[in-house]
């Protein structure tokens, strides 16, 4: 520490001060003894302690700050392969999942073909499912393809060039108002409790995360294009895409297929009426 508050205290070397004070001596008639050759010496090597000192400083800076990165790089490397293998066991056991429901459903239908009320009780059912989202469809409709804006370079219109949570649900929204019977976002369908959302940048449907461009599926009637692009909603994404260069396409499609939804659980349910009394058995 002392060599340091030597150093920022007597800034020149010493050599020079001694030459500069006998030059002014010499205009003055003073002598002055020269410098003694030990104390050049003394500063030299007390110069040589501290720049060593801060190569040791700066070494261990370094390593330091290597092994951190390097920490940080494995953990974000070991944070990737669990996501991926978090993912595949998920995907594994919704296909299982999907499997059992289909085995279910097979059953249940042969025991309600069984009978004639049986099988009015089965269409009822299937219609419900298709309205719920239990169960895949196909049918004719549109696909409307929303996409970030390629340029953004402008930063006062960037932000209206993105494509977020709220632009989904605006276009869902109408699609319904529309005449949509089932729709499907990135191939996730959506009921009446699905969630659209933000976390971060992602955008979120029932958990899953979308990443763009993101195709919105609706199947419906035939002129479903039409009474979309004739919606606020559509009006609107149509000004921006030729504003903002939003990226906004709305296109008829013969056939599509839209899957069940992932999740499909009963919130309620209650026990059917008894219509008919037990009758007696009348004797021969």
């Amino acid at each position: 520490m002392s060599l340091l508050i030597d150093l920022t205290t007597h800034a020149i070397d010493e050599g020079y001060e001694q030459a500069s004070a006998r030059r002014k001596a010499a205009s003055s008639g003073i002598v002055v003894a020269p410098a003694v050759r030990g104390s050049r010496r003394l500063t030299a090597v007390g110069v040589g302690v501290v720049l060593a000192l801060a190569g040791v400083l700066f070494a261990t800076s370094a390593v330091a700050t290597h092994r951190s990165a390097d920490a940080s790089k494995r953990a974000r490397k070991d944070l990737v392969n669990q996501i991926h293998t978090q993912t595949t066991q998920s995907d594994q056991l919704q296909k299982q999942l999907d499997g059992l429901r289909a085995q279910v459903a097979s059953a249940r239908n042969a025991a309600l073909t069984a009978s004639g009320r049986g099988s009015a009780l089965q269409r009822e059912i299937t219609e419900l499912e298709t309205v719920a989202g239990a169960q895949a469809v196909e049918g004719s409709g549109v696909e409307v393809t929303l996409d970030n804006a390629k340029d953004s370079s402008n930063p006062d219109t960037a932000s209206l060039g993105v494509i977020y949570d709220r632009d989904i649900q605006a276009v869902v929204d109408a699609l319904f108002a529309s005449g949509a019977e089932a729709i499907a976002v990135n191939g996730e369908r959506l009921t009446s409790r699905t969630a659209i959302r933000e976390a971060g940048d992602a955008i979120l449907v029932d958990y899953r995360p979308l990443a763009p461009p993101y195709h919105v599926d609706a199947i419906g009637p035939p002129d479903l294009k039409t009474t979309f692009l004739k919606t606020q909603t559509g009006t609107l994404y149509e000004n921006w895409r030729q504003v903002y260069g939003l990226g906004f396409s709305v296109d008829s499609r013969v056939r599509l297929t839209l899957p069940s939804a992932a999740e499909q659980m009963t919130r309620y349910a209650e026990p059917l009426a008894t219509t008919q009394s037990a009758q007696p058995l009348e004797s021969p």
